[in-house]
């Protein structure tokens, strides 16, 4: 089998509200959901928002999580102020707007929100709906940062693995910082961390401690760290005893929409034996998502 992961450029991530699988749901106006489901506390509907917006312990509702951030943030909760700045930016219920999105950063950012800093810290240094200023940019994740944010400290890792915003490729120094962030169960720490380890990238090679970190972040829907998880596996390699755990994976991988695990899976999917093929597909009908440890978040 073909080797086919790959990691993307680095580009702007709104972290605000990372949903493990692809929402594609996209609507003009969201309907209001029934007031008395609702909670009056406006930390407990941004809460609820992103249990709804990645379908944790709730059905995945969009809409639910748009009118909740809204609540939220007209109560005056920071982050979701700078919340609202996911929607125009990944064009989920409103009309993609870059400007409108950085606009919600700038508002949360300016309150004191850590994930709003660090959103509107990628829109400056991307220059995506503001004019680019990365020196700006890299103060606002480094006030994020400077709050404990997990998802600054990715950001800053990813600056310094990939060689961006001004930063010497660095991979000790991006492996330091992806596992500050994985202390909060991040999965995009979590998978790159996996990828670190498998490539030799910064430290020595370890395919335990790849396949663990790997599938820490699997098991919160990175798509990514699915499919890596089932390449290492191996479909068709020399363990039976893995075949039908590393299909289920390439399989989730792929309804995730990810690249890699559906080129794999064409190369081999014929030639699978129908039993790993069957209970792969129960397997995968089953997974449930692992609600991240948000502690620190």
């Amino acid at each position: 089998m073909t080797r086919h992961r790959l990691l993307t450029a680095f580009s702007l991530v709104c972290v605000a509200f990372a949903a493990p699988f692809a929402i594609r749901a996209k609507e003009k106006s969201a309907p209001a959901a029934p007031a008395e489901t609702l909670p009056a506390d406006p930390e407990a509907q941004y809460q609820l928002a992103q249990a709804y917006l990645r379908g944790i312990g709730v059905p995945k509702d969009p809409a639910k999580a748009y009118e909740l951030v809204k609540m939220a943030a007209a109560q005056g909760h920071a982050d979701a102020i700078g919340g609202l700045g996911y929607f125009p930016a990944s064009g989920i219920m409103v009309k993609k707007d870059l400007a409108e999105a950085a606009e919600c950063f700038r508002k949360g950012a300016e309150k004191g929100s850590a994930r709003a800093q660090v959103n509107y810290g990628l829109a400056l240094v991307n220059g995506r709906g503001v004019p680019a200023n990365a020196a700006e940019g890299l103060k606002w994740i480094e006030k994020s940062a400077s709050q404990g944010q997990p998802h600054a400290f990715y950001v800053q890792g990813l600056f310094f693995y990939h060689g961006t915003a001004g930063q010497a490729q660095d991979y000790a120094k991006a492996f330091a910082l992806f596992q500050k962030a994985a202390e909060s169960d991040l999965a995009g720490a979590e998978n790159i961390l996996g990828v670190m380890h498998e490539q030799g990238l910064g430290v020595s090679i370890d395919l335990a401690q790849a396949e663990a970190w790997y599938r820490k972040a699997a098991e919160q829907g990175e798509a990514k760290a699915m499919s890596s998880l089932g390449q290492l596996l191996g479909p068709d390699g020399p363990d039976a005893s893995k075949h039908v755990e590393a299909m289920k994976w390439l399989l989730l991988a792929h309804r995730a929409n990810d690249a890699s695990a559906r080129q794999v899976l064409n190369e081999i999917l014929r030639t699978r034996p129908e039993d790993v093929m069957t209970e792969a597909r129960k397997q995968m009908a089953e997974f449930k998502l692992r609600a991240p440890n948000e502690a620190k978040r």
